[in-house]
C-alpha cells in the first residue's frame, strides 16, 4: 500500500469537473444547433454527411471541425483524451514525488556556487506542475499541429486552383464546369479540393450558389481563401464576369505571395542570430582567443616559478 499524496485529489477533481462542465456545454449547443434547424429540409444521409456539415457552434467542436475532426465523437474523444492525460500525469507527478527526484535535483542545484542555486531552485520545485501541464496540453498541441498543416495545404493548392480556374475561364468554360474539371484532376486527399467537392454536393443538393460559397468559407476560414470566396460572392450579387474576377483575384493572389516570400526573405538575418551566436562565435572565440590565453597562462606560469626561486 502506498499513500495518496494531497495535491493528487483535487487535481483528478479538477479533471473530472472540467470534463463534465465541457460535455454539458458541448450536449447543450447541439441542441440549440438542432432547435434552429428543425425547419430545413432534411438531407438524405450519406458518407460526405459528416464533411457536408455546418461548423459546429460549440467553441472545442468549432475549433475541431476546422482542423479536419468531423466525427459526431471529437470533442468527446477530446475531452476524453484530455481527462486521461491528466490522470497520467497526475501520476506522473506522484512518482516524481515518491522517488525524491525533486529533491535530489533541488540539492545538486543548490550546491551551485554563488548563489545562483537558489534562483533556480523555484524551478526545479515547479518541475512536476510544468510536467504535467505538458501532458495535459498534448491533445491540444496535436490538433493545433493538424490545423496549421491544413492551413498550410489549403495555401499550397489555392494559387493552383486560382490559375486553373483562371484558364478555363478565359477558354469559356463555366465556374462550374471548370471546377468539376479540375476537382477531377486533382488528389482527393487534399483539404481544398475535398472542400470544393462538398460546395458541388451543396449545390446538387439545392442549396443556394451564394449561401455554399458562404459556407465553403466558413469551413475553410483561411484569410486568403475568405478574400477569393468574398470577391466570387460579389461578382454573383452584381453579375459580374467571373473571368474577370478570377484573372483579377490570380494576380492579387500572386502579389500577396511575392510580398510574402519578400518578407520571410527580410526576416532570415535576424532569424540567423541564435545559430550564429550558439555554433559560430564559440569557435570563433576560441581560435582568436586560444592562442592568447595559452601565452597569458605560460607567461604567469614562468612568473609564478621566478618568484619562487628567488624566495
Amino acid at each position: 500500500m502506498f499513500d495518496i499524496p494531497s495535491w493528487l485529489p483535487p487535481i483528478l477533481g479538477l479533471a473530472i469537473l472540467a470534463a463534465v462542465v465541457i460535455l454539458r456545454l458541448q450536449t447543450a449547443n447541439q441542441i440549440r444547433t438542432r432547435l434552429s434547424d428543425e425547419d430545413e429540409p432534411l438531407e438524405e444521409p450519406t458518407e460526405n454527411t459528416a464533411s457536408r456539415s455546418e461548423p459546429a457552434t460549440g467553441l472545442i467542436s468549432n475549433w475541431l471541425y476546422l482542423a479536419g475532426f468531423r466525427s459526431p465523437n471529437a470533442t468527446i474523444t477530446f475531452v476524453a483524451a484530455t481527462t486521461g492525460l491528466a490522470l497520467v500525469g497526475g501520476i506522473v507527478m506522484y512518482r516524481i514525488h515518491s522517488e525524491g527526484t525533486v529533491d535530489q535535483i533541488a540539492n545538486l542545484v543548490s550546491a551551485i556556487p554563488g548563489g545562483v542555486g537558489n534562483v533556480i531552485i523555484p524551478f526545479v520545485l515547479a518541475m512536476p506542475w510544468f510536467v504535467w501541464t505538458v501532458i495535459l496540453l498534448l491533445p491540444m498541441l496535436f490538433v493545433r499541429a493538424v490545423r496549421r498543416q491544413r492551413v498550410q495545404l489549403i495555401e499550397e493548392d489555392l494559387p493552383l486552383v486560382l490559375d486553373l480556374l483562371n484558364t478555363l475561364a478565359q477558354a469559356g468554360i463555366g465556374f462550374d464546369a471548370a471546377l468539376d474539371r479540375i476537382l477531377d484532376a486533382q488528389s482527393a486527399d487534399r483539404p481544398l479540393i475535398q472542400e470544393l467537392r462538398t460546395f458541388q454536393y451543396d449545390l446538387l443538393a439545392g442549396r443556394p450558389r451564394i449561401e455554399s460559397l458562404r459556407r465553403l468559407a466558413r469551413r475553410i476560414n483561411v484569410a486568403t481563401f475568405s478574400t477569393f470566396i468574398s470577391a466570387i460572392i460579389q461578382s454573383e450579387q452584381v453579375g459580374a464576369g467571373i473571368a474577370q474576377t478570377l484573372r483579377i483575384q490570380a494576380a492579387d493572389f500572386r502579389s500577396r505571395r511575392r510580398e510574402k516570400a519578400m518578407a520571410a526573405a527580410m526576416t532570415v538575418p535576424s532569424k540567423l542570430i541564435v545559430p550564429m551566436v550558439i555554433g559560430f562565435l564559440p569557435g570563433v572565440f576560441v581560435a582568436l582567443m586560444g592562442p592568447l590565453l595559452f601565452q597569458a597562462l605560460q607567461m604567469l606560469d614562468r612568473t609564478m616559478r621566478g618568484v619562487g626561486g628567488g624566495g
